[in-house]
């Protein structure tokens, strides 16, 4: 799955902002580890893909935070 998808389909769920919160730190720590180990395995593809969805899940958790 993609994991811009993930993170859309966090922020659309019928929850607390409070639990999309979680949820969405939750991703954002998942994905830094999975961008650390993708660079140690030189592949910056999946890396760039991991940053775009990163940099989704954190404008989302800003908004959902006002």
């Amino acid at each position: 799955m993609n994991r811009e998808n993930e993170v859309i389909e966090i922020f659309l769920m019928d929850i607390s902002k409070k639990e999309k919160c979680k949820l969405l730190q939750d991703f954002l720590l998942d994905c830094k580890n999975e961008m650390e180990a993708q660079d140690q395995n030189m592949h910056p593809e999946v890396h760039h893909n991991l940053s775009q969805a990163y940099q989704l899940a954190q404008n989302y958790l800003r908004k959902l935070q006002e």
